[in-house]
């Protein structure tokens, strides 16, 4: 039980800084983030504020103890965050972004695979 819940932190705090660091740029609207969403993908600017919050408060129901209800939302959140984002990086033809989002997707599909894991873990004990 140990080594699954040291595995299920290593690879969720890895998920959880990435979709920090891009909810950071989303909301602070950096130049860069501002033109690839806006130039290449052809989101309005506003969109950057609800991804941003959306997943700042991902990134809090994942951290807080219990509410696991709330984490199915968040794991289901960070999922269609990355499909869209494969969907819409293919569309433009970018393939690196579309690798990215499927490495990302595979990172959140493993922390939730350990979370449930973990609580299974609970049950039984």
């Amino acid at each position: 039980m140990k080594k699954i819940k040291i595995t299920y932190w290593v690879i969720t705090i890895c998920t959880l800084i990435g979709f920090l660091l891009s909810a950071v740029n989303e909301l602070l609207q950096t130049p860069k983030t501002l033109a690839e969403s806006t130039q290449l993908l052809g989101y309005p600017p506003y969109f950057l504020t609800i991804l941003g919050v959306a997943k700042l408060i991902g990134i809090i129901v994942l951290l807080v103890p219990r509410f696991n209800r709330l984490k199915e939302w968040a794991y289901a959140g960070f999922t269609i965050d990355c499909i869209a984002a494969f969907w819409s990086e293919n569309a433009v033809g970018n393939p690196m972004g579309s690798i990215k989002s499927i490495v990302v997707l595979l990172f959140v599909l493993l922390s939730y695979y350990f979370l449930r894991k973990m609580q299974k873990g609970m049950e039984l004990a």
